[in-house]
This record gives C-alpha cells, sequence and structure tokens, in this order.
C-alpha cells in the first residue's frame, strides 16, 4: 500500500516538472534552400529540410546551421548561442540576402502552452547534460 501511495505521490509531482520546458524553432526563408541544424554537436535533421523544431530544457544552446544559399549555391555554416528561458519556444529565420552570407535572426517567442508545442510528434528531443 505505502509502495502504492509513494508512486502516485512521485508520478504527481513529477508531472508539473514537464510543463516548464522550452524550444527552438529555426526556419529557412527562401524555398529552394534546404539546411541542417546541429545543436551542441548534434545533429538534428539527417535529411536536410526547411523547417526544424527542437524541444527541450531551458539553457544555453550552442546552435550551427549548415545552410544552401540559392543565389550562389554555396553551402554557409551560421554559428549562434541561444539562451532559451522556460516556458517558450524561440522562432529563428535564416535570411539570404544577394551577395551576402546569410543570417540567423530571431522572429519571435511564443509561450509554450500551445496545441503545437504539446505535440510530441513535431519535436526531436534532446536534453542538455
Amino acid at each position: 500500500m505505502n509502495k502504492v501511495v509513494i508512486a502516485l505521490l512521485l508520478a504527481s509531482i513529477s508531472s508539473p516538472a514537464f510543463a516548464y520546458i522550452s524550444g527552438i524553432a529555426i526556419l529557412s526563408d527562401a524555398k529552394s534552400s534546404n539546411m541542417q541544424v546541429y545543436v551542441n554537436g548534434k545533429l538534428y535533421n539527417k535529411q536536410p529540410g526547411k523547417f526544424v523544431r527542437i524541444k527541450s530544457l531551458p539553457g544555453l544552446f550552442h546552435v550551427e546551421v549548415k545552410v544552401l544559399n540559392p543565389y550562389d549555391k554555396t553551402w554557409y555554416l551560421l554559428r549562434k548561442d541561444i539562451q532559451v528561458e522556460k516556458g517558450y519556444e524561440w522562432y529563428y529565420k535564416v535570411v539570404f540576402t544577394k551577395g551576402k552570407k546569410p543570417s540567423l535572426q530571431e522572429v519571435k517567442r511564443y509561450p509554450v502552452y500551445s496545441k503545437y508545442f504539446l505535440n510530441p510528434s513535431l519535436y526531436n528531443r534532446h536534453f542538455i547534460s
């Protein structure tokens, strides 16, 4: 009986801990460009794509985006350190300008409590160690 009560107590305590998760979403600006995203040295999308969403705990992320520039057809490596707070998802966009290196710019930040954020199939899960 005591083990059941302790198990229920632990389950109720740990469930609010997952309510304050955070995330990063990176979007490619151009239709014809593909990107690969590395966070803290780990590759998140093996197939290059236009949108990557990462769900994790809050902390500091070292983000590297390998992106194909549609104007000169060369691959660029963009690096940015992103400090993520709990309860928010940051949206970043890769912006291309003709004749210049692409840049990674912050677009918006949204609260975590949206139906898209709570759908686990939309995210790659990665905990910060």
